[in-house]
């Protein structure tokens, strides 16, 4: 039996070979596939609204005419605190926006009334509304910044207080830099101008004078903000 079945098992064997060569023939061969990078839109890192705050330093002049009376120069440098928060849109690499912020500032100046006290002369409070152009580098974000602003100008002794608004413009330049996604430092220099206005000018028709005050202000100021 064994001698029968073996020639059979060997007929098999020669034809399946062919068959098996002919179906792998048959079968699509697979081609190697070019990797392709998956194309994604650039983060826009400085998209949105943000809030922060800071602090620095600002050098006051201010000069004060009265009708009939001359001038006087007055100095009152001092440190500031500031509040600041904004929007930003970016188109690309370049940052368009526009920003807020109030300072608090400790300078004043001390002048003799000559009536034996001093009178106190500063500017405590000032904030500005601004428009934002930067150019985004990498983490950094190079900006230049300008709008209107307005300050007050107080009067102080013994007790008792005559305060105004003065208005006018600021301009300045400054570098925001992304520590994280969300958190970012700041280093900004500020010029603000107030022009002669004004200043007092109820109290000082009383007195039957007029009054004109125009005051200026560089300020250094560094701080950190959030985006959200």
């Amino acid at each position: 039996m064994k001698r029968v079945v073996a020639p059979f098992a060997a007929v098999i064997a020669i034809t399946a070979v062919p068959a098996h060569a002919a179906d792998l023939a048959l079968r699509p061969q697979l081609q190697p596939v070019a990797y392709q990078p998956a194309y994604s839109e650039p983060a826009l890192q400085w998209d949105g609204a943000y809030a922060g705050i800071g602090g620095g330093y600002g050098w006051t002049g201010a000069r004060g005419t009265l009708s009939g009376l001359g001038s006087e120069d007055f100095g009152f440098n001092g440190a500031i605190a500031t509040l600041f928060a904004g929007y930003n849109k970016q188109l690309g690499n370049v940052v368009i926006g526009l920003e807020a912020d109030a300072d608090y500032s400790w300078g004043k100046d001390s002048v003799p009334s000559g009536l034996g006290i001093d009178l106190d002369v500063g500017s405590d409070w000032s904030g500005s509304l601004r428009g934002r152009v930067g150019y985004n580098v990498g983490n950094a974000l190079v900006y230049v910044t300008g709008g209107g602003a307005l300050a007050n100008a107080y009067f102080r002794a013994l007790g008792s207080s005559l305060t105004d608004t003065l208005y006018g413009y600021t301009v300045g330049a400054g570098l925001d830099y992304a520590f994280t996604d969300n958190v970012f430092g700041r280093l900004e220099y500020r010029y603000t101008a107030y022009p002669d206005q004004d200043a007092l000018a109820d109290v000082a028709s009383f007195a039957g004078v007029d009054t004109q005050l125009r005051m200026h202000t560089h300020a250094v100021k560094a701080g950190i903000g959030v985006k959200f």
